[in-house]
């Protein structure tokens, strides 16, 4: 006569090899029935040699082509910049002089001149603002807490440019003209390093070329409209306030702001390719 104890074992061990075969036929089921493919940037790239010829004969036109085209570029940056300047109360102009390569920059009146550098007021009020917002980004939590960061850096360079003016106001060696020239100068190279990052993460997914170069087109043209709005934006804030915030403005808004668009506009081409542009 059976226990008890073997009994209530007898039905766990049942349970189980029930459990065991219902299990098994929902895992077959699935796997016959349901196609689950994997994000495709965890999935093993084929990449063929066309794919590859165009990642190795597409940048090389493309930065031939921008090479080529420098002068002409920031030819009409500067046009551009000085077509709106009036309109802006900034009195660009082109520099007298020819540069190292043989250009004509830009030059802005009075972009040395006293009435640029921060006054003692103009000082003390950003360093307040800038401890200020020091203060308010050891509060930001939650949805807050992706501004920490920024607000802290901007406030830690901007501490630091208002102690070099406070010490020696007259030993600063920029104008906005070079800062202006610097920022085209930047753009330019973020343009001229497009083609080679699309190489190397864009040109080799399995897309219609045309689609690529399209999109391509309008990653270089938006850098083409936004670097000369960029200086007149830049330049605007420094005659109007000072050039106290020009090294804030160089650091945070130049070359990191450029690699950041990039970043978003090479996001939005990829987003949009094929499902089976990495198979």
């Amino acid at each position: 006569m059976p226990t008890p104890d073997n009994s209530v074992s007898a039905q766990a061990r049942e349970h189980d090899r029930v459990f065991h075969v219902a299990f098994s036929a929902a895992r077959k089921a699935r796997a016959s029935l349901v196609t689950v493919r994997p994000h495709r940037s965890i999935t093993p790239l084929n990449v063929t040699p066309f794919l590859l010829a165009q990642a190795v004969v597409l940048p090389l036109l493309l930065c031939g082509l921008l090479l080529w085209g420098k002068p002409f570029i920031l030819d009409f940056w500067r046009d551009c910049i000085l077509f709106w300047a009036s309109g802006l109360d900034l009195s660009f102009s082109l520099a007298t002089q020819a540069n190292d390569s043989g250009e004509y920059g830009l030059d802005l009146a009075a972009s040395n001149g006293a009435n640029l550098m921060p006054s003692r007021t103009t000082l003390v009020v950003t360093a307040l603002v800038m401890l200020l917002a020091l203060g308010a980004s050891l509060r930001m939590k939650g949805a807050q807490l992706p501004l920490k960061y920024p607000v802290r850096i901007v406030a830690i360079i901007q501490l630091i440019t208002v102690a070099y003016f406070w010490l020696s106001p007259t030993a600063f060696p920029y104008s906005i003209g070079r800062h202006s020239e610097e920022l085209m100068t930047i753009g330019y190279v973020v343009m001229l390093a497009t083609p080679v990052m699309l190489g190397m993460g864009y040109y080799i997914l399995r897309q219609n070329l045309a689609i690529k170069l399209f999109h391509t087109a309008l990653i270089l043209g938006f850098f083409m409209v936004m670097v000369p709005h960029q200086v007149l934006a830049q330049a605007f804030i420094m005659q109007h306030l000072s050039v106290l915030f020009m090294p804030v403005l160089y650091i945070c808004f130049g070359a990191v702001f450029d690699a950041l668009v990039f970043v978003a506009l090479y996001s939005w081409a990829v987003s949009n390719a094929p499902l089976d542009a990495t198979t």
